[in-house]
């Protein structure tokens, strides 16, 4: 999966993304490890490889990470935003 580039910006603000739907109307706003894992989804990756890059950049321990980047793919693909293959 991968963020929808088609209809979608977003902008970087203070170290937080503000990702904005344009065909919707939408937006989502993130802090800096939610930023930091929109980024990774500019190319096709899982959950698990976002899991994976939480605990390298920030230490955070595995099931902690992957409940984080579950849920921040769900919020993802609850507003349409995500590119699954």
């Amino acid at each position: 999966m991968r963020l929808r580039e088609d209809g979608v910006t977003w902008q970087e603000i203070d170290g937080e993304l503000v990702i904005l739907d344009l065909a919707s109307s939408t937006y989502l706003t993130t802090n800096g490890s939610g930023a930091f894992a929109a980024k990774l989804l500019q190319e096709d990756r899982t959950t698990d490889d976002l899991a994976d890059a939480l605990v390298a950049e920030y230490g955070i321990p595995a099931d902690v990470a992957q409940q984080d980047a579950g849920a921040f793919v769900d919020a993802l693909r609850d507003r349409g935003l995500l590119v699954e293959d």
